[in-house]
């Protein structure tokens, strides 16, 4: 077997528009509507001491879906939404504080069914690097920001419990294998 390939350099310049291309070009995997119930995340880059970034919230014990699990900001779509994308802005506003004026969102990601009956449709998007993050109480325990990088090491632990500890928080199930599938894109960018 051989060692992954190194982290490439994470930054505005390597990351913004060569993402926004990749996206946009690439064929997204669509799951078609049925029993699961439509839901989406956003996964919020941004730049702090010259690095990338991206926002994790660990969701409160006491919320009846995924509680105490670290989390995309993001929920299941609401009819007024409109569209999936305005479901991911408009969670990350309710959980975050980030309005949707403050996210460029690069593209989206193939949707990824969870075992507890949703199909999630992630959205990259890009933030300020002087965004300001406001957590709801009611929706998180708590937000943080690891650096980008972490995602490149090889998660750990065998499936289905294969995921990374950073910041001192365990992140598993849907939302590493979101990023999985995000660093995959990441390493291929020219």
């Amino acid at each position: 077997m051989t060692a992954p390939r190194p982290a490439p350099r994470l930054d505005e310049t390597t990351l913004r528009e060569p993402l926004r291309r990749a996206l946009a070009e690439r064929e997204t995997r669509t799951l078609p509507p049925g029993s699961r119930t439509a839901a989406a995340v956003l996964l919020p880059l941004f730049m702090r001491d010259g690095e990338a970034r991206v926002w994790l919230v660990r969701r409160p014990e006491s919320m009846r879906n995924h509680g105490g699990q670290v989390a995309f900001p993001g929920g299941k779509s609401d009819p007024t939404d409109g569209s999936l994308r305005a479901t991911a802005l408009r969670e990350a506003e309710e959980e975050l504080g980030i309005g949707p004026a403050s996210v460029d969102v690069l593209g989206s990601l193939d949707d990824y069914p969870t075992i507890t009956g949703f199909t999630v449709t992630p959205w990259v998007g890009w933030l300020p690097e002087d965004v300001l993050v406001k957590p709801s109480p009611a929706e998180v325990a708590r937000a943080f920001a690891p650096p980008l990088r972490e995602f490149f090491e090889p998660p750990a632990g065998v499936l289905p419990w294969r995921g990374w500890t950073v910041d001192g928080e365990l992140v598993w199930g849907a939302t590493a294998a979101i990023l999985r599938a995000f660093v995959g894109i990441v390493r291929d960018l020219d």
